[in-house]
Formats: C-alpha cells, structure tokens, sequence
C-alpha cells in the first residue's frame, strides 16, 4: 500500500466510523432541536413573549457569530498558505453547514421585532430612517445572504475534489486540488465581507437596544469575539474527532498546540478591544455613554455575571494557556473550549439582556436553557450531517500532502 493509498483508506475508516458512532448523537439531537423549537413556540405564546425573543436573539448572534468566524478560519488557511492546519480543516468548514438554517433563524426574528427592538415604540430622534425594520431586515438580511453563499462556495470548492479522490486514483498533489488559487481569491473577498457583515449585524441587533449608545468599535468587537469563540468550538471538534479511526496520525498535539497559541492571541485582542471601549467611555465621563458599562458592571443583577464572563472569557484560558504542557493535551484543550464558548455566551447575553429585560434577577431560567438546547441540537445536527457526507480529510489540497509529508519525514517513513 503506498502512502496515498494509506491516506485514502485513512479517510474511508474515519467516515465508516463516524456514520457508525453518530446515529444516536443524530437523533438526539434532532429531538433537542425539536424539543428547542416547540419550548420558543410554547413561550412566545404565553405571557414570556419578550424573554423568550431575548433569549432566541441572544443564541442566533453565538451561534451564527461561531459559524461565520469557523469559516474565516479556513479563509484565513487560504490566504496564507498555512500548512499546520491543514488536516483540521474539514472540521473549520463543518459549522458553515449550519448557516442556511441560520438564515432562516434570522427571518424569524422579523415576527418578534416589536418584543426586541426598543425603538420600535420609542423613536430615537434622528435616527428614525435607519431604525427602521424593514430596512434593518432588508440590509442585515442581504449582508448574511451574501456571506452565507460566499462561505457555501468556499466550502463546495474544497470539497468537491475530496470527493473524487476517494474514488479515483489520481495522486493527491496531481490532477486534484486545481482550484487552491480560486479558494485564496473567494477567501480575500469572504474576509472583507466578514469584517463589514457581522459588524453590521453588531450595530443592528446588539448596539441599536440601546439607541443612545454608540461605539464605532464595537463591531470589531464582536467579529473578534465570534473568531474567538470559533476557535475554541474547533478545539472541540478537532478533540472529539481524534477518536475516530485513523485520525490520530492527523490530529496531533501539535496542533492542538497551534490552536492554543491562537486562542491566547485572540483571547488578548478581544479582552483588549473590550479595554478599549471602556477606556474610551470612561475618560469621556458622558451619562449617554457610561450608563451602557454601569449597568452591566456595577447594577446589583448584572456584576456577578460580569464577573464570571470576565473570568471564563478571559482570566482563566490566559492563565491556562500561558502553559505548553496544557495546549498540548487534547482533553485539556477540549475542556478549556468548553469553559471559553460557555462564558462567550454569557458575555452575548450580557450585551443583550441589561437592554432589554425588565424584571428582578438575572434571565436564566428555563426559557434560556430549552431555548439554547434548541439551538444547540440544530447546530450539532448541521455539523453531524456535513461531517457524515464528506472525506474528513482534504485528500485534493496540495498543502495536506506536504504537511502530511513532513510528518512522514520526521518519523522516517516513506513520503508520497
């Protein structure tokens, strides 16, 4: 068996395996989604409209947020020729199958508008053309249609000839991966849209709660969370994902390592830019700009929160991931994302909730929890389902052979 061929029945084994291990994880969560969707129903036909609407915003801007910043993962792979990264990449473009569902999620939002948006029954004065729905659905609407099939055409380019070369006996570094040019080129104008997009998205359905506060950085803000956040939901897949047949060799400490160094990198940015922010406002000293930051940090209901979203977003992977023995242990990596995308969350709903909720003590209750779960389940479903139908491996793309050649090459093996 040649190298090549090792390589091929590498990624024949992963996929008997997973479609072998998931079926009950699919169904599963199947019935968390379902179970997610008629909990919204039920809520928002009850006298918990609003929090449920809170609750329903707050999931769509993580989890839509996690699966735009995966795929700015792979553009940046792309642009920068990356070779490290390589063999995870097909697990970087498994969260861009959840971004038709969320356009549809964010067509729903249009029928809760007037349990979210403020302004709706109080016009901010000036401000009445923009903060109005129709054009906030129609501008928000067409900027994620724009990036969602960007990041479909990414992701059909690098799959399309996985496909072939689990049937055909080409070598990899041959007459396959023809289109690593075209992938850099979509993944240029994929970051460009990404960074005007979601900032966007930012500035409409975060900041305009509170139409009388304004940050021109809060959109950076938030596009830097969402890389943040889905970095640490590929340290999970990438954790999980080792046990599958054959994966092992590909999915190494090493790059659980990598993924460590950026997760810090970005841990420092986001931490950062929220500094900076605060900075800013608190040196203006203006009432329009320091109530935003006082009532989330200072009020009673919200500083417990701001104190674990400042530990579990912050303190805690810092001070983790300072050690190299912690990034290269994949079961310490996978619990570290764990902690880091359950605090993003709750920094989402800090950024959400103070603008909105009415009532005493913090919004986690049920609604929150049956909720999210849906969320969740219909996440984990779009994930399941892509992995199941594609090489978990990129076999076509030149860079994975070199990368897996050099590996081959420091153990004294064979190269292709």
């Amino acid at each position: 068996m040649t190298p090549y061929d090792e390589m091929i029945q590498d990624a024949l084994n992963a996929a008997r395996d997973i479609k072998k291990r998931t079926r009950l994880l699919l169904a599963v969560f199947s019935v968390l989604a379902l179970c997610g969707a008629a909990a919204f129903l039920y809520f928002i036909a009850g006298p918990h409209a609003a929090r449920a609407w809170q609750a329903y915003l707050v999931n769509f801007v993580f989890w839509t947020g996690i699966s735009f910043g995966a795929l700015l993962f792979v553009a940046i792979m792309n642009m920068t020729s990356a070779r490290w990264s390589r063999s995870i990449k097909r697990m970087a473009e498994a969260p861009g199958a959840f971004l038709p569902v969320a356009c549809l999620l964010f067509a729903g939002l249009y029928a809760g508008r007037a349990h979210i948006f403020p302004w709706m029954h109080e016009p901010a004065a000036g401000k009445q053309l923009w903060f109005s729905a129709g054009f906030l659905f129609a501008r928000d609407g067409a900027g994620l249609l724009l990036l969602t099939g960007l990041a479909l055409v990414l992701i059909y380019w690098s799959v399309r000839d996985d496909r072939k070369a689990l049937t055909e006996t080409a070598p990899a570094s041959g007459e396959f991966g023809k289109q690593p040019r075209l992938q850099a080129a979509l993944s240029v104008i994929f970051g460009i849209a990404y960074a005007v997009v979601l900032s966007l998205v930012a500035f409409d359905l975060i900041m305009s709660l509170d139409p009388h506060w304004v940050s021109t950085l809060f959109g950076a803000y938030y596009f830097i969370g969402c890389f943040y956040a889905a970095l640490a939901g590929l340290v999970i897949l990438c954790g999980l994902s080792r046990s599958l047949r054959g994966m092992g060799k590909y999915i190494t400490p090493r790059q659980f390592q990598d993924l460590g160094k950026l997760l810090l990198g970005f841990c420092l940015v986001t931490g950062d830019f929220f500094y900076s922010q605060f900075l800013v406002i608190w040196y203006a000293n203006l009432p329009e700009e320091t109530r935003y930051v006082i009532l989330r940090v200072r009020s009673s209901t919200w500083e417990p929160l701001a104190w674990i979203v400042l530990t579990g977003c912050f303190a805690v992977p810092f001070l983790m991931l300072l050690n190299r023995k912690i990034k290269m242990q994949p079961a310490a990596m996978l619990l570290l994302g764990c902690v880091i995308l359950a605090g993003m969350w709750l920094e989402r709903l800090l950024l959400i909730a103070p603008s909105l909720w009415k009532g005493s003590g913090l919004p986690l209750g049920m609604p929150e929890l049956l909720i999210s779960a849906g969320f969740l389940g219909a996440m984990a479903v779009s994930v399941l389902v892509f992995l199941r139908r594609v090489p978990l491996l990129p076999l076509s793309d030149p860079l994975f052979v070199k990368q897996f050649n050099a590996a081959r090459a420091e153990n004294g093996e064979r190269l292709l």
